[in-house]
């Protein structure tokens, strides 16, 4: 994402321009833009085509047009990262008047201005990390089975599908491997060569290759070979990135399953996405053990933190995307609190494992500094998520 303009008063209302550059500045201004927000951007509707006498019935024309709306809706589509906004347009335009409805979705490269009545520190948060560059995609998987890839990049938010490969495997014949041997030498070629295509080895710590069997060695050594017969110093540069290791599947599932792996966490150590993962797992061990140190759900997590007791808060993206003002301010204020006085709270994003794991708990949990029994009087079936 990159900042174009931003213009805040001092009590936090104002408004900031951006440009979305990638997909996944899709999913930063899905976390940005809320009912009740102004937006305006570039978009295009049906305009009847006028006359000197007027709008002649049943002509029209597809017009791009700058529009100014009043929030309604916002709908998310993660397949291919589209993100649609509904409202009522709140600036007279000479083809749209205002009061009219309008939905559009935002365009990559194409500059919108948000204004808000207030910037709080969660939306502030948002805006910094999508528009610093070293936020971006450090880590690429492939995970891989005879015959099919699946090629992702995993940020601090999302994980994305790249690209799948896919290539026919003859079967292994008693005595006579060659069919097999030939089929999985395309595949492999297929792949290297869809590999260079889709990530920037360059720009990347990590690539981990997963796969049941030898399929991921296999294609690492056949990797290096072709790199060092081609002359592709890039990829030779890049041989200490790569990972090997084990999945029992080369389909999307396996990739949950890699990324818990302690080899490869040892080697994602420095990624904040990896601290995420380290703290729900310690969440979990915390709620294993029994110790009343681990809570979860919106009323236990708010009377610890009323309390003081709270060490790390563990927070999903979704609650800060409530429409009700009450309830997004309640939650940004705990993390306010939390992080003036020195502990630590996370927000994790749906768009990865661990958030939608910590979505399934009511999207809050904490880890306390000390063990509280009290905390176990509280009903939290009543509780607004």
């Amino acid at each position: 994402m990159k900042l174009i303009r931003k213009s805040l008063s001092k009590d936090k209302s104002g408004e900031i321009t951006l440009c979305p550059q990638d997909s996944e500045d899709m999913w930063h201004a899905y976390n940005l833009i809320h009912v009740g927000d102004e937006i305006e951007a570039w978009t295009h509707r049906k305009v009847a085509k006028m006359t000197k006498d007027g709008p002649v019935r049943g002509s029209s024309e597809r017009k791009l047009l700058k529009l100014k709306l009043k929030v309604e809706s916002v709908d998310f589509e993660p397949a291919d990262c589209d993100l649609r906004i509904k409202g009522k347009v709140i600036e007279d335009h000479e083809d749209v008047p205002a009061g009219t409805y309008h939905t559009f979705s935002l365009d990559l490269n194409r500059n919108f201005k948000l204004y808000k009545l207030e910037w709080d520190l969660v939306s502030l948060e948002v805006v910094e990390n999508s528009t610093n560059p070293e936020a971006k995609a450090e880590i690429a998987a492939i995970v891989m089975e005879e015959g099919v890839a699946h090629l992702c990049l995993i940020t601090d938010n999302m994980t994305f599908l790249r690209q799948k490969v896919e290539q026919n495997i003859p079967k292994k014949k008693r005595g006579d491997n060659s069919g097999y041997e030939k089929g999985m030498n395309k595949f492999y070629e297929l792949l290297y060569n869809t590999m260079n295509r889709t990530f920037k080895l360059d720009k990347l710590k990590v690539v981990l290759l997963a796969s049941p069997g030898f399929v991921a060695r296999g294609f690492y050594d056949f990797m290096q070979q072709t790199a060092v017969t081609k002359g592709d110093q890039t990829l030779v540069k890049s041989k200490g990135k790569f990972l090997v290791t084990h999945s029992s599947t080369g389909y999307l599932q396996g990739l949950d399953e890699v990324l818990k792996n302690p080899e490869v966490q040892s080697q994602l150590s420095n990624t904040r996405y990896q601290r995420e993962v380290n703290v729900l797992d310690n969440f979990f061990k915390c709620l294993n053990d029994d110790d009343m140190r681990a809570w979860y759900g919106p009323r236990h997590v708010e009377e610890a933190v009323a309390k003081g007791a709270v060490a790390t808060l563990l927070i999903t993206d979704s609650l800060f995307r409530s429409n009700d003002i009450a309830t997004r301010k309640k939650y940004i204020a705990m993390v306010e609190e939390l992080r003036n006085s020195g502990r630590e709270a996370l927000i994790f994003s749906t768009m990865h494992q661990s958030g939608k794991e910590l979505n399934d708990l009511g999207g809050i949990a904490c880890i306390l500094l000390y063990p509280d029994p009290e905390l176990e009087e509280i009903d939290d079936w009543d509780a607004d998520i």
